[in-house]
């Protein structure tokens, strides 16, 4: 039976087929009735299971493992050390010996796609997210950014079955319309069987200054010193779990699932400086020679086949030792900085680690350790010391970049390393991050489960599917899929449960058929061969070719990991087949129509525009609002406006926002700095220029006035004239001209008395308030074209 049949039948309200058959599963020595979620259809003529008895959630719950999942986020086949990699990951490395490391595991090439399946055990169109969901098509089933009602998560079958569920980190799988506080929070973790998160609404975060939420509330980042995302991440995580003890009955502590998806080790890399010490040097060796080190490591841990051979060096990657010596030292740095930053969360993963080792339940917890996609080359053939940089006419070459050598990783930097090693970090295969050959596709997976899983320091060669992790969880705790979910007939999972896996290795020849496209990057795997289509390569940038016309390429995976052998004209026979597959999947699971990147741009500034026009340029805002995302926020950084408020001061030396977007790295904001009105625009590059008052404002009710007329030039500055006004007198009014960008970054919001994630006025402390009363804020712009 197709999706669309099921969902048809879902929506009817026929809750009563037998989707769902029993199956004997034998783990670690011990049997277990359990339901196989392998096949995710009935067999035809199957007779309808019989639904047990409803039982209370902390009966059900009794005696099931913990399961604690920790997504990373853009890290590479060959980075961590126990696949051989040059990266110290220490905890990682002591979770693989307590369990198996899959060496056939793919995903999708992209973050929210990847997370979309893992998470419901569904396809990525499926679920209606085969890309980005920041780049959603709306009317197209597959990419509406819209996680049907029908395809409930791990954690919501999970939570129907006895536990507790928490969601930590990053969580950027929703539609734009909902990443705001007005909700709705359809798609936030909370609404998708999560009873807690803590995290950001983002693809990235500033890992010094993130915009934080807690369920569904904006949140400051705790504390005043110190701070970085990934120990909060883990003091967070610890702090949940124990809360589970607050009854002060041990034996009644319901099992968690903890789903902790740091923003490590995805741009910006950011890391505390002695960390990054410890790497000094190590990639002196460069690129070239990583990866022939860390083959020659896979090969001796029978991670990859003897005889295997890396993939060519894409387009755009240089021979290290073709380099100038300012190239090999500045991607000798950013490489230092990935990698102290990936080592740093590891070590907060460490804490968690003995968190649960001291209160006993280490043992019964099932860890998962995966990767969301392959490496990224986003960065460019030279990196980017700030990643918002990716959108800019001209990316920054050696010598702006080397300007940051020294703050490279630290707070004034939001760093992303050159392409050679992205394609390092996928050694030995093909490609990276956003393509659909191994190197994009083909990650770590380590699961472990000491009182379940027997082997020790296993490999595992079969195929698996970021699909398989969700039936395999609910495999291995004996909780059969649920039938309803919030009253929502439930749509069978399409992974497979992959628990036979944690006895028995598979042959890599063996197993289904599974399909894979983003953005005009289409692939198949079938039987340990692949055929894949090269459509767009140059991640790091926008324009593609507006046809998908591209020939299939063939590869045996097996024989050949690395793809350097296009076997294509060789065995058209098994192209053909395989390439009726892929449209046989692609019809069922809502891939079509392929579309570039570059057409989802284009859509949602038409939706700008519309809304633009709707509002007739205006936005209101009675009182103080923070973290607005840029699609829903006044487009303060693109059109002339007037804004207005009012406000009610104690003294006459308050600081603080009056309406900020973005940060120190791109930002404009509106403060008033100990009572003075300052207008702040900050370019990408840590450059800045403002207009401020003489006058201070005086305590009391005031009503305050900003005019800012621009006039765009040819080198991609404008000219700027600003008016600040109160009441009727004039405070200050200056010319500027500035090249102020559009785009600040995928993590920065808009607020009206917030100033959320890195502050635009410099020195000002991230995230604290418009410390007085704020209120009846208006933006009203000019017309495009007409002098706005």
């Amino acid at each position: 039976m197709k999706r669309q049949a099921w969902q048809g039948i879902a929506r009817s309200g026929l809750s009563h087929m037998a989707v769902i058959a029993a199956a004997t599963v034998t783990v670690a020595g011990e049997a277990a009735a359990q339901q196989n979620i392998a096949s995710p259809f009935a067999a035809e003529g199957a007779p309808a299971a019989s639904a047990p008895a409803p039982a209370a959630p902390a009966a059900v719950a009794a005696g099931k493992p913990n399961v604690l999942i920790w997504m990373m986020d853009d890290v590479g086949f060959g980075q961590l050390s126990c696949y051989g990699g040059l990266v110290d990951t220490p905890n990682i490395d002591r979770v693989a010996g307590m369990g198996l490391r899959y060496t056939n595991y793919h995903t999708a090439p992209i973050c929210s796609a990847s997370r979309a399946a893992m998470l419901t055990g569904r396809n990525p169109h499926s679920v209606h997210i085969g890309g980005h969901a920041t780049a959603a098509r709306e009317g197209l089933p597959g990419h509406d950014g819209r996680i049907p009602a029908e395809d409930g998560t791990i954690a919501a079958n999970l939570r129907q079955a006895g536990y507790t569920t928490f969601a930590l980190g990053k969580w950027d799988h929703l539609p734009n319309e909902e990443a705001s506080p007005a909700g709705p929070f359809t798609h936030w973790a909370t609404g998708q069987g999560f009873d807690h998160f803590y995290g950001f609404l983002a693809a990235d975060a500033d890992q010094w200054n993130p915009v934080l939420w807690r369920d569904t509330q904006p949140t400051a980042r705790p504390g005043d010193g110190a701070y970085h995302l990934s120990t909060d991440l883990a003091d967070q995580a610890i702090a949940m779990i124990g809360a589970r003890g607050a009854a002060g009955d041990a034996g009644r502590k319901r099992p968690f699932l903890l789903y902790w998806a740091t923003g490590a080790a995805h741009a910006p890399h950011h890391a505390p400086a002695d960390w990054i010490a410890r790497y000094h040097g190590k990639f002196d060796i460069g690129w070239d020679k990583a990866r022939a080190q860390v083959l020659k490591a896979q090969i001796a841990r029978g991670l990859v086949p003897a005889g295997t051979r890396l993939a060519p060096r894409p387009e755009g990657m240089p021979a290290w030792d073709s380099l100038s010596a300012d190239q090999k030292r500045l991607y000798a740095r950013q490489m230092e900085v990935f990698a102290a930053a990936l080592s740093y969360a590891d070590a907060q993963f460490g804490r968690m680690l003995d968190a649960l080792a001291a209160s006993g339940e280490l043992d019964n917890t099932l860890m998962v350790i995966a990767s969301d996609n392959g490496a990224s080359a986003e960065g460019g053939p030279d990196g980017l010391y700030n990643e918002a940089e990716v959108t800019s006419r001209k990316a920054p070459g050696v010598a702006e970049n080397m300007a940051f050598y020294n703050d490279w990783g630290g707070p004034r930097t939001y760093p992303h390393y050159a392409m050679g090693w992205a394609v390092a970090g996928d050694t030995p295969y093909r490609y990276y991050k956003q393509t659909t050959h191994e190197g994009g596709t083909r990650v770590p997976l380590i699961v472990a489960w000491p009182r379940g899983i027997a082997a020790r320091g296993g490999v595992r060669r079969g195929f698996v599917h970021v699909t398989d992790i969700a039936p395999t969880l609910l495999d291995a705790a004996a909780v059969p899929l649920a039938k309803t979910i919030n009253d929502v007939p439930q749509a069978p999972m399409e992974g497979r449960s992959m628990a036979a896996t944690f006895t028995v290795d598979a042959d890599p020849r063996q197993g289904r058929d599974q399909y894979t496209e983003l953005y005009g990057n289409k692939a198949l795997w079938s039987q340990g061969w692949s055929i894949v289509t090269s459509h767009r390569l140059k991640t790091w940038e926008w324009n593609t070719a507006r046809t998908f016309d591209e020939p299939w390429e063939l590869y045996d995976t097996v024989a050949d990991p690395g793809q350097t052998r296009d076997r294509a004209k060789e065995q058209p026979e098994r192209v053909a087949r395989m390439a009726k597959a892929f449209e046989e999947q692609a019809k069922r699971y809502n891939v079509y129509p392929v579309f570039n990147l570059s057409d989802t741009a284009a859509e949602s500034m038409a939706r700008m525009r519309g809304d633009f026009a709707r509002r007739q340029g205006q936005w209101h805002y009675p009182g103080r609002i923070g973290e607005i995302p840029g699609t829903m926020a006044p487009p303060v950084a693109a059109l002339g406006f007037r804004m207005t408020a009012r406000l009610d001061l104690p003294t006459g030396d308050v600081t603080g926002p009056i309406f900020a977007q973005g940060g120190q790295m791109g930002g404009i904001g509106l403060y008033l700095d100990k009572g003075h009105p300052r207008l702040i625009m900050n370019d990408l590059g840590g450059g800045s220029v403002s207009v401020t008052s003489a006058e201070a404002l005086a305590a009391g009710v005031t009503g305050l006035a900003l005019s800012v007329e621009r006039k765009p030039g040819a080198d991609g500055s404008t000219d700027f004239s600003v008016t600040i006004r109160a009441g009727e007198r004039v405070l200050a009014q200056q010319a500027v001209r500035f090249a102020l960008p559009a785009y600040f970054g995928l993590s920065e919001v808009f607020g009206v008395g917030d100033d959320a994630g890195s502050p635009v006025l410099a020195g000002y402390h991230a995230g604290k308030p418009f410390p007085s009363t704020i209120s009846d804020v208006t933006f009203a712009f000019s017309v495009p074209g007409k002098g706005g």
